[in-house]
């Protein structure tokens, strides 16, 4: 019983110009070579050796290459030949096939994927990637047969995401190969699609990452760059600790007169000739030759590449001869849709001092009322034991700071079956917005309509305080369905953690009409101005409004008009342009 490393190598359409032993496999990596990384993760997987398979023919000088970079291959070939390699093995076996097409931006953990019994043929298993968009939502439009809107669908990553990059990784047990030889190894998803469409069970593993698209050359600068820009790094800290991790190679060959700014990585036995200019983040490989006077700016040369004298190249990937390259470097190809999105950089609102105290001193102040109120907590929980049938808590899992999810913990005040008899109650909806609320609610019981206008029935939120999933002042904890209808505001209101009480129970003031509109408002109202100061007044309204049965000014409560607020003056509810004006710059509040 043995698994089997099978690593698939391309020969990209970027490469075309490369010599004939370049390929995937062997792309530098900044600090190292595919191939050398990718065995790096299957070692720890298992120790059998490892087979190349091709979509081109293996001459001797890529044969020379791949075992170069990696000593200990058992074999080399065209994929057509996998059909004899196969017949080889038991049944019993396992073949790992792994693809750099997909590839994340740390590597690849190949041990999700491969954490089941090596004898156990039942089934296929995929390590799938998922696209990864900068603001985690997509929203798609649907349309009827005649081509009007029907609706706009919303998904927000992970919880609604169907929405697969590629396959990295797919371990085959040889016993589901045999059945359907031959296999069809153009790609990892063809695979998928092809033991799928002959009744092969077929189980996905998520890959949790940023991943690029290394069969297109702006995935690979994109990778270039993450890599280039971590070395940097790393070596900005060794220079405090007083270590050397410069990262030109000591037998590289740099001239005097050449200049390298920014981030560059310059690998074995290269040479720079002289006046040339290397801007980052770039990477010249191994055994390259870049020309006196050519300028290399933020890209990667392969190796064994020759850039001429004089020649100027931006944004490209360099391989072989730099003719081509030249020819076309004035097309900027640096970003594309095939890479994984990067993060937008955020736009710290709040003093970082004050929220870190506020997050390790709130949990204390939580256990100690805890404590303080405890007797009067378990009286409570008799009530609602002696009043109705079920558990004294109600736990509801709610979206914390950056979407966590956590269960919100409340004194059961409704009736066990309430979430069903809500469906039923649905056009008695009297809120304007994804929240549910009536008069005279038959789910409630009679000690939990008590509690609720006391609002007692929220004190074991203050185990969520102790726990960090919560605080003291914040926004509403609200489940996923409810933060679905605002973008903006969803990630304004997920970059804090929610509180118990917070700016819109105070200051809101059409509850009976429902006031959907000044819960963004006041949300993102908040998430701009948090401070000790506000959170103190929201705390001191909260006490004095009776959990906000009377609204507090936004006047008193902010201390003056801001700049991005309208004030008291309530959004206009059906104008798409005031839930804009109030969140335009939601997306980039957030805090740590």
């Amino acid at each position: 019983m043995s698994l089997i490393p099978v690593l698939l190598d391309i020969r990209p359409s970027y490469a075309q110009y490369a010599h004939d032993d370049g390929s995937l496999l062997l792309v530098p990596t900044a600090d190292d070579i595919l191939m050398r990384e990718v065995m790096r993760s299957v070692q720890r997987v298992t120790a059998h050796r490892p087979m190349v398979l091709t979509d081109f023919e293996p001459d001797p000088a890529y044969a020379m290459r791949i075992r170069a970079a990696y000593s200990d291959v058992e074999d080399i070939r065209k994929l057509r030949d996998l059909s004899p390699l196969v017949d080889r093995f038991t049944p019993s076996d396992s073949l790992l096939f792994i693809t750099p097409v997909c590839y994340p931006a740390d590597g690849v953990d190949l041990r999700p994927l491969c954490n089941t019994p090596a004898n156990d043929a039942r089934m296929v298993r995929h390590l799938v990637a998922f696209e990864a968009p900068t603001l985690h939502t997509k929203e798609l439009v649907q349309s009827d047969e005649a081509g009007r809107v029907r609706k706009i669908q919303r998904y927000f990553e992970p919880v609604t995401w169907p929405f697969p990059s590629g396959v990295l990784a797919s371990l085959v047990p040889v016993a589901c190969a045999q059945l359907v030889m031959p296999l069809t190894l153009s790609s990892l998803e063809a695979l998928r699609m092809q033991l799928s469409a002959n009744g092969i069970p077929n189980q996905d593993v998520p890959f949790h990452g940023d991943c690029f698209d290394l069969n297109d050359e702006a995935g690979v600068l994109a990778l270039n760059e993450r890599r280039v820009g971590a070395l940097a790094t790393l070596r900005e800290l060794s220079k405090v600790r007083g270590q050397n991790a410069s990262l030109v190679a000591p037998s590289a060959t740099v001239h005097p007169t050449a200049r390298i700014v920014g981030s560059v990585v310059v690998r074995d036995r290269a040479t720079i000739g002289a006046g040339a200019l290397i801007i980052g983040p770039s990477t010249i490989g191994d055994d390259a030759n870049i020309g006196a006077n050519a300028v290399i700016a933020q890209c990667l040369v392969l190796a064994g590449a020759d850039v001429a004298d004089s020649t100027t190249v931006r944004h490209r990937i360099v391989s072989g001869d730099s003719t081509h390259a030249a020819a076309v470097a004035g097309q900027r190809r640096h970003t594309a849709a095939s890479l994984a999105a990067a993060p937008e950089p955020v736009r710290r609102l709040a003093i970082p001092a004050y929220v870190s105290v506020k997050a390790a001193f709130e949990p204390l102040l939580a256990l100690l009322a805890l404590l303080l109120l405890s007797p009067i907590m378990v009286l409570m929980a008799l009530l609602v034991k002696l009043t109705s049938k079920g558990d004294v808590f109600y736990g509801d899992s709610r979206e914390g700071k950056d979407a966590r999810p956590f269960k919100c913990w409340k004194f059961r005040s409704m009736l066990t079956n309430a979430d069903e008899m809500q469906r039923a109650l649905a056009a008695k909806q009297q809120m304007d917005g994804p929240q549910f609320k009536m008069d005279r609610d038959p789910r409630v019981t009679k000690i939990g309509a008590i509690l609720r206008k006391l609002n007692a029935d929220e004190l074991p939120q203050l185990w969520n305080i102790v726990r960090g999933e919560m605080s003291l002042v914040g926004p509403r904890p609200s489940p996923f369905r409810e933060n679905q209808i605002c973008v903006p505001w969803r990630n304004g209101r997920l970059s804090v953690r929610p509180g118990m009480t917070g700016l819109w129970q105070v200051c809101r003031k059409d509850r009976e009409h429902g006031d959907f509109h000044q819960w963004i408002h006041y949300d993102l109202l908040y998430v701009r101005n948090v401070s000790l100061l506000l959170d103190l007044k929201i705390i001191v309204a909260t006490i004095v409004t009776l959990g906000g049965r009377r609204p507090a000014p936004l006047r008193v409560m902010l201390g003056k008009r801001p700049k991005s607020s309208r004030s008291e003056r309530r959004p206009q509810r059906t104008t798409p342009r005031t839930v804009a004006t109030v969140s335009a710059r939601s997306p980039q509040a957030t805090l740590q």
